[in-house]
Formats: C-alpha cells, structure tokens, sequence
C-alpha cells in the first residue's frame, strides 16, 4: 500500500510539474515577449494593450471559486482537460486579431479558463495526496511554470524574431494543446480516496506540522486577522510579481540590451522559479514557516533595488535572481500556510478565497506599470513603489507567523 501509495503520489507531482510548465509558465511568462511587438506593429499604446492582462485576471478572479467547486465535484481531470483545450485555442485566436477588441475578446475566454490550469488547481490537487512532505511537493509541482518559461522563452522570442508574432502566438496554441491533452488525459488522478488509498503522510524532520491550530471553518478564518495578513502580502507580491513579468523585457530594452541578452535574462529568472520554488518547499519543510517567510521577505526587498540599477550591465542578473526568487511567494506559500494557520476542514474555500483576493493584483499592477511608463517614460517610479509594498509584505508575514504561534502558546498553557 505504501509503495502504490508513493508511487501514484509522485506520478501526481510530475504531472504538475508539466501542467505548471506548459499550462502556466508557458502561456503566462511569454507574455511579455508580446508587449513591444504588437504595441509596434498596431500602434498600440503600452497600457492599452496590457489590458489584455487585466480582463485574463478578472475573468479568473472571479471565476476562481467555481473552479474549487468544479475540481471538487468533476475532479481534477476533467477540469484541465477543458483549460487546456480552450487557452490553447484563445492563444491561437491572438494570432487572427486585428484589431484591439479582438485582444480583448480572446483575453475573456482566456480568463474563463485560467484556473482550468492553474496554481490554484494545482494547489488543491497536489495538497489531497500530500499530508507529509507537502512543502517540497507544492514547491517541486509549481517548479514547473519556471521550467515552462526557461525553455519556452527563447524559442518563442526566436519564432517572434524569425517569423513574427502571430506565428508565435500559434505555435503556443498549438503545442500547448498537444502536450497537455496526453498528460492529462493519461497520468493526472484525482483524489487518492478515490483509489482506495490515502494521502502520503509526514516523515521525521519536518516542521511545516509541528504547530497546528483546530480545523476552522471558512467563516471562522474570516474572523481571523491571519487570514487577512495573508491576503495583504500575497496580494502585494503578486503585485509586483505579475507587473515585472510582464514588462520584464520591455524595460531591459529601453535600457539598450539586445533581444538576445534580454532572453537570457529572463532564461535565468524562469531558472530561479524553478529552483526557488524547491528550495522554499524544503525551508518551508524542514527549517518552519518563519524561515520561509523571511527568505521571501529578503528577496522582496532587494529585487526593486536591482531593477532600479539595472542600467549597471551586471545588475539585469542580480535583479533576475532576486525577483525570481520573490515570485515564488505567490504560490508555494500560500496552501502550506493556509493548511498551518487554518487547518483542512475547509482548505479548498479559504486556499481559492486567499488566492482569488491576490490574483487580483495584477488586474491593476500591469496596465498601471504600462500607464506609468507612457505618462513618465521610465519605469523608475514603480521601483519605489514596489520597495515600499515589499516592506509591507515583510510585515505581514511576520507578525501573521508571531499571532499563530503565540496563540498556540496560548492554547498550550
């Protein structure tokens, strides 16, 4: 039982790790690719096109909670069966508009789709096979979206380069759709009760458990300030998360670099997704939550600095590592510190409640970086701005982690 158990277990996270690939941080984290391109091609103005983004958020924003209920009620299969079909299809739609609206339209499908394949579905799956070793599962499963953006980048600023960018936007489509499809259909498994069989358990040096409070309720947390420090700090850092990645590129290339430097920037950064997303599961795992919490805080708060200076030819890698890094915090921490804080009684309502409230962010964070860029010609001011919400992020965290444990005090005396 323990060997089926482990094996079907690890199958689930591979899967992930492909879904997160080639559903996330392929689709996701070209975007930017995209921005300079089009805006040259039809004349579009910066913040107007990264509209685009903020109709894809909203739309899977509020769509967001249907989806935790989809996944509860059809399965896990089913539902990324359907994501992956329909954004592929949008993706490729991109590639036939012609005019703004058209961005616009297949942006709303897109978003009606997003959490088909998403870090919140993902999330919940990867968490009803994992009680023990959940850190480093979350993190190895959502590794993925930079695995996806590191490979996927540079063929697809090479086809933009080579052959333009609806040729790009169609090879997405269509490759998305052929990968994903077989993977989901034949490997992805839902609930391990389903199988007869139950989640894999905790194994000795693990300290993401050692503090538990009682199962709440999802208006219990409500009531929680926990819950809401949580909610300020991963909305901050999806912030800032989804507004660099999607100006990544075009504000190394209004410093000078060449479009070859600028994928192998971002080629790093995607690595460091990868990686970082790892290393905070095992933190999370094996040195407790305010060690994780304070790895993120660190890089919150240097990866502005690095941005600002990144017409110094060294610092474009320095600020790639810091804010990869930093965006890990917009997923691996969110369903370890959910379960820790609030328990499983109601973990897919409170999970897809904080990461509804944070996927928010980028709904404002995009267009007004591309705003700010088009009023000032610089992206300098954001830095600031970004600086002064990391020292918030850092906040939160923190004293979330101190009001648990000395409620826990509490509890024990």
């Amino acid at each position: 039982m323990k060997v089926k158990k482990l094996f079907y277990g690890w199958i689930v996270v591979s899967c992930s790790i492909v879904l997160s690939a080639f559903g996330i941080g392929m689709f996701i984290s070209a975007n930017s690719l995209f921005v300079k391109p089009v805006c040259e091609y039809f004349g579009f103005e910066r913040g107007q096109f990264s509209l685009c983004n903020t109709i894809v958020t909203l739309a899977g924003t509020f769509t967001m909670p249907l989806y935790g209920r989809l996944i509860q009620k059809l399965g896990a299969k089913k539902v990324f069966l359907a994501g992956a079909l329909v954004r592929g299809l949008a993706s490729i739609g991109y590639s036939f508009s012609a005019n703004i609206w058209h961005f616009y339209l297949f942006a709303l499908v897109n978003g009606l789709f997003l959490n088909g394949i998403s870090f919140m579905s993902i999330g919940v799956l990867v968490s009803d096979w994992f009680e023990g070793k959940r850190g480093f599962a979350t993190g190895l499963a959502y590794s993925g979206s930079g695995i996806g953006g590191a490979v996927m980048i540079p063929i697809i600023g090479n086809i933009i380069e080579k052959t333009g960018w609806q040729w790009a936007y169609r090879f997405m489509g269509i490759f998305g759709i052929a990968v994903l499809l077989p993977v989901i259909f034949v490997f992805v498994k839902n609930k391990p009760q389903d199988m007869g069989i139950t989640p894999l358990a905790s194994g000795k040096g693990e300290k993401i458990h050692e503090i538990r409070v009682d199962n709440l309720s999802f208006s219990e947390a409500l009531r929680s300030s926990k819950l809401w420090l949580l909610i300020i700090a991963f909305f901050l850092i999806n912030f800032f998360a989804a507004a660099t990645n999607a100006h990544f590129a075009p504000h190394l290339s209004d410093l000078g670099y060449t479009t070859a430097f600028i994928v192998s920037v971002m080629s790093l950064f995607m690595v460091l997704l990868t990686v970082g997303k790892i290393i905070l599961g095992l933190v999370y795992d094996h040195f407790g939550a305010m060690a994780g919490n304070l790895v993120i805080s660190i890089f919150c708060l240097g990866f502005p600095v690095f941005a600002y200076l990144a017409y110094i030819p060294a610092m474009p890698w320095i600020y790639a590592v810091f804010i990869g890094m930093a965006s890990c915090g917009v997923s691996v921490p969110v369903s370890i510190l959910v379960i820790r804080y609030f328990g499983v009684k109601d973990f897919p309502a409170i999970f897809s409640f904080c990461m509804m409230a944070s996927s928010l962010a980028p709904s404002v964070s995009i267009p007004a970086m591309g705003f700010v860029y088009d009023a000032t010609g610089s992206y300098d001011p954001i830095w600031l701005a970004f600086l002064f919400s990391s020292v918030i992020i850092t906040g939160c965290l923190i004293i979330a982690e101190i009001i648990h444990r000395s409620s826990n005090e509490r509890r024990a005396s």
